[in-house]
């Protein structure tokens, strides 16, 4: 396998006063590489977060591949010591990379401890601009919004090969197989058994997610016959927001319909004409009063977009839709989200966008396109009609609140220009997809066995009855459209929310590796340039803090012990990683 080149920004890496970190000297020699990646919707905020703590790297983009430079990002606020990122780190010791291929490849990748693992869906190919194949050496974390169920775990724990390794399993989730504690594997058919080589698993929410239901403000230009000018018109929102984020207003009834790919009544909404979408405007119609058509020419197709892997966006998504569009009436019994999935029903899916080329968009199912990143591009209308010409188009797509404005011009995630609809909630308000509104929806979730602040109750724990700190299940929100996150309550709850969870060993074969892991997650969870509402890096993307008893709970348990439950990030070879050989 050959050696992973080191890919450096250029600029200043200075260890500036006032940021809490490693002294000079131990940031002398070496630094310590850590390799991973996963669900697209935080990969561009996670890389800022990475590049603030240690050298900065590129984000490393699937379908196409590519490497992406991320903005860094200026913590300004009043809390703590303000930190400018691109030239301010804690640790000149550390590299981390993220290789953004999707939720489903994240937990492969934990599974297997095989980059290649799930191929061609895999991490694979890091480098594009480097001939020959550049593999990460290993995987020592992953990152899903689709949290591990508890047969997962059970999986990972006990393995799921009982067909042999000619006729391997194969694992809705995570795709891949493993042998039980003891079996000889048969890679790339099957793999070790996770926990009887890396320990018990680690699994923890990193942020709270809003998902927008993202669209192009523009829908129609119109380029001069000379070809030296386009004009181009936009959607009329009469509750546009001051900065332009948005504004378009969808109740339940319409995003049902719009998703659902059936009839309300007999009557599909599959055009930006449709009176619904014009009552839920106020009664104003959404087409441009410039637009010499007028009312009686808007006439523009709304075309859905969506995932085509396996995606824990996906998985809040449909998870959402399940509980809410099968109450309601309006699809019933057409409801085509039955529960949460990580991939979107065959029922709606249609064509496919790959980058460059579009294969069979159909009104009603979803264009299929792999990651946030080239769903976003998809939806945005980029195209300039040729001269004496005039294009529409009037896409609509699920994307992270990370995607669309006004975050997206905090993180240099894209040019795109997407604004995202306010959606009406449990309670009957409109609300927008940002960190506020996520949280929350979030709020009232306590962390397994803890005090109102955080700290370990230390009481029993009889599964399934109650949750446990000792379940890596536990920390996190099943992909039900029985949980709360379902559908959250409250007038200030934005409905369509989640969490990214990062997925970790307990036992790493490099000591260094196992020290920066929680010497990173440890400053994630603390440092103000991160957790600051609202100027901190995460509300600054459109993603919401942990709340405070989360992060204790967090810390106490995975970074210093202070539950006492041995689940602590740790070395091979010592504690409760004796005789294992460790990620």
């Amino acid at each position: 396998m050959r050696k992973l080149k080191t890919m450096m920004l250029t600029g200043a890496c200075v260890l500036a006063a006032g940021v809490t970190g490693l002294s000079g000297a131990a940031n002398a020699g070496p630094a310590t590489k850590v390799y991973g990646g996963g669900s697209s919707l935080i990969s561009v905020y996670m890389v800022q977060a990475f590049n603030c703590y240690g050298n900065p790297q590129q984000l490393i983009i699937r379908s196409p591949l590519s490497l992406k430079t991320i903005a860094p990002f200026d913590y300004t606020g009043t809390k703590g010591n303000p930190q400018d990122c691109a030239t301010q780190h804690v640790s000149l010791k550390s590299d981390l990379f993220f290789d953004s291929a999707g939720s489903g490849v994240g937990i492969a990748g934990v599974f297997s401890h095989d980059p290649r693992a799930s191929a061609p869906n895999g991490y694979g190919d890091i480098d594009p601009n480097t001939g020959g194949e550049q593999d990460m050496p290993a995987i020592s974390y992953g990152m899903s919004d689709a949290g591990l169920s508890a047969t997962d775990v059970g999986f990972y724990n006990n393995g799921n090969d009982d067909q042999g390794p000619t006729n391997p399993c194969t694992v809705p989730e995570q795709k891949i197989c493993v042998v039980a504690p003891g079996e000889t594997a048969h890679p790339p058919t099957t793999y070790p058994n996770p926990a009887e080589h890396y320990g018990a698993m680690v699994q923890f929410p990193v942020s709270v997610d809003p998902v927008a239901f993202a669209y192009d403000p523009a829908y129609k230009k119109v380029t001069s016959a000379d070809g030296q000018s386009t004009t181009s018109y936009h959607f009329n929102i009469k509750f546009a927001h001051a900065d332009g984020s948005g504004g378009w207003r969808l109740d339940r009834a319409a995003y049902c319909t719009i998703f659902n790919g059936v009839a309300e009544g007999g009557s599909a909404l599959t055009n930006w004409n449709d009176p619904r979408l014009k009552a839920l405007n106020g009664g104003v119609s959404l087409v441009d009063p410039t637009d010499p058509a007028g009312e009686a020419g808007f006439n523009v197709p709304l075309q859905i977009v969506g995932r085509s892997d396996s995606s824990g966006t996906t998985s809040i998504f449909t998870r959402h839709l399940a509980h809410v569009c099968g109450t309601l009436g309006i699809n019933d019994p057409n409801n085509q989200y039955a529960d949460g999935a990580t991939t979107l029903p065959v029922s709606l899916q249609g064509g496919t966008y790959d980058g460059t080329t579009t294969t069979g968009e159909v009104l009603g199912k979803f264009t299929l396109a792999n990651g946030n990143n080239l769903v976003a591009q998809y939806v945005a209308f980029r195209d300039v009609p040729a001269a004496g010409q005039t294009l529409k188009q009037g896409r609509v797509g699920y994307l992270g609140a990370d995607f669309v404005a006004p975050a997206n011009s905090v993180n240099g995630n894209n040019d795109y220009n997407l604004n995202s609809a306010d959606v009406k909630n449990h309670d009957g308000k409109f609300l927008a997809a940002n960190g506020a509104n996520a949280a929350h929806a979030f709020g009232s979730l306590a962390p397994p066995q803890s005090t109102s602040s955080g700290k370990y109750d230390g009481s029993s724990c009889p599964s399934p009855s109650a949750k446990c700190r000792a379940h890596p299940y536990d920390w996190v929100e099943p992909v039900s459209k029985t949980s709360p996150l379902a559908d959250p309550l409250g007038k200030s709850s934005y409905p369509v929310v989640g969490t990214t969870n990062v997925i970790m060993y307990t036992c790493y074969a490099d000591a260094n590796v196992a020290t920066l892991m929680k010497k990173y997650f440890t400053w994630y969870v603390k440092n103000y340039t991160v957790q600051e509402v609202p100027d901190g890096l995460l509300t600054k993307n459109g993603l919401a803090s942990l709340p405070s008893p989360w992060r204790t709970a967090i810390t106490e348990t995975f970074l210093n012990n202070g539950s006492g439950l041995n689940l602590t990030i740790d070395k091979a070879g010592s504690g409760v990683c004796t005789g294992v050989q460790g990620g």
